[in-house]
């Protein structure tokens, strides 16, 4: 049985920027839509690098490519913007990433980063593949085609290398469906990798699913821990679980929807059940970001969101009360 004190998430005052829209003239091909630039700011993930900087790495979309990732760096939480590197990272499709894609853009999602054994291990989404999860090949925007979770790592935080198999390719595993939304956290001698997708080709079996690993290489095979359509019915608005554990209890944060900020938060004492099917009795309350992180430093918390889409990443306090409901 479960003695913590159950809790509830709260914003503590307002946003400030850390990340703003980025500048890519000159940095990708010319956009050949008319008009000015529309890309927009998605998932990101912030750590520390082994000299003391904050990095904040983000999925930036509809760019004249497709999706990429960017990378901003700063001196602390409390202070930004931050400065925009320059640095930039696209699909790369003889790892095996973003093959057969939509609309024939490059797809590189969602960076998640943690420190282990002193190497970096950042995982990210690779997109299409090409093929069933029995290697069947499939083409285009077909739903049976199962996306792929990759890896890079790095010394340092700074420079990064792709995972290879023994493919040549940098994923660490496929499916079910539009495998995204990296997040990993360590309970007790194991890695739980939780991340958005759908399974049985359905995407209206929209869920978030986490494997398990002792090497952050060999990961288990996937399990459901997160379903309900009440709370948005499709994959578009069962995204960005983020789980962090505090008194006893985990807490999953789920994005529905990013400009109106509204992410859901459910907490449970087992790290594999935030209700499937009904999770209203998981359910704690509402959280007005998109896309969250949760940050700790010292005795203070951060939540970074991407609610607003073209302005950038911003971050928040954030604190935690008793639950007395």
């Amino acid at each position: 049985m479960t003695t913590g004190i159950k809790l509830r998430p709260v914003l503590d005052g307002g946003f400030w920027l850390i990340g703003p829209r980025p500048d890519l003239s000159g940095l990708l091909p010319p956009d050949p839509r008319d008009g000015p630039p529309a890309h927009e700011c998605v998932d990101h993930h912030l750590y520390r690098s082994l000299d003391g900087a904050w990095h904040l790495w983000g999925c930036i979309r509809k760019t004249s490519v497709g999706r990429i990732l960017y990378h901003w760096e700063g001196e602390r939480l409390t202070e930004g913007p931050w400065r925009q590197t320059g640095e930039l990272i696209r699909a790369d499709h003889e790892a095996g990433e973003s093959l057969h894609d939509w609309r024939h853009e490059e797809w590189i999602q969602s960076p998640y980063i943690v420190r282990h054994g002193g190497t970096f291990y950042m995982f990210y989404g690779g997109h299409g593949t090409g093929i069933t999860a029995e290697g069947e090949p499939v083409p285009k925007e077909d739903r049976r085609m199962d996306c792929q979770m990759c890896l890079m790592t790095s010394p340092d935080g700074r420079t990064w290398t792709r995972h290879h198999d023994a493919h040549g390719y940098s994923r660490l595993y496929l499916g079910p469906g539009e495998t995204r939304d990296a997040c990993v956290l360590r309970v007790g001698p194991r890695w739980h990798l939780y991340y958005a997708g759908y399974h049985d080709h359905d995407p209206t079996q929209a869920g978030f699913y986490v494997r398990t690993s002792e090497n952050l290489i060999d990961w288990s095979d996937w399990r459901l821990v997160h379903l309900d359509r009440a709370f948005g019915p499709g994959p578009w608005d069962t995204e960005c679980p983020h789980v962090v554990y505090r008194g006893g209890y985990y807490y999953l944060f789920r994005t529905e929807d990013y400009p109106r900020a509204i992410t859901h938060v459910f907490r449970s004492p087992d790290p594999f059940d935030f209700g499937i099917g009904d999770a209203s009795e998981h359910y704690v309350c509402d959280i007005a970001v998109a896309a969250p992180e949760i940050i700790v430093e010292g005795e203070s918390e951060y939540i970074t969101s991407n609610h607003d889409l073209l302005g950038g990443t911003r971050i928040c306090r954030l604190r935690w009360e008793e639950d007395r409901s």
